[in-house]
């Protein structure tokens, strides 16, 4: 996944700057939510909650892909 399709999708999400990061430092450089959470100073249950949401809207959208116009 590229950043711009990582920001795409937590653009669609709303996701907050630090939750976004967050998310941004398991999904692109491969961290723990634990540890995103620890260098972003957010709780562990905040990082999984928008990790869950980013994680679930790139599943939507794999459902829908089949259905666009290429």
């Amino acid at each position: 996944m590229t950043i711009d399709h990582f920001n795409h999708i937590a653009d669609l999400i709303g996701l907050k700057k630090k939750s976004r990061e967050a998310v941004l430092l398991m999904e692109i450089e491969g961290m723990t939510g634990y540890s995103a959470a620890k260098q972003m100073d957010l709780s562990e249950s905040t990082v999984s909650r928008a990790h869950s949401r980013f994680r679930k809207a790139i599943k939507e959208i794999n459902s829908l892909a089949k259905f666009l116009p290429l």
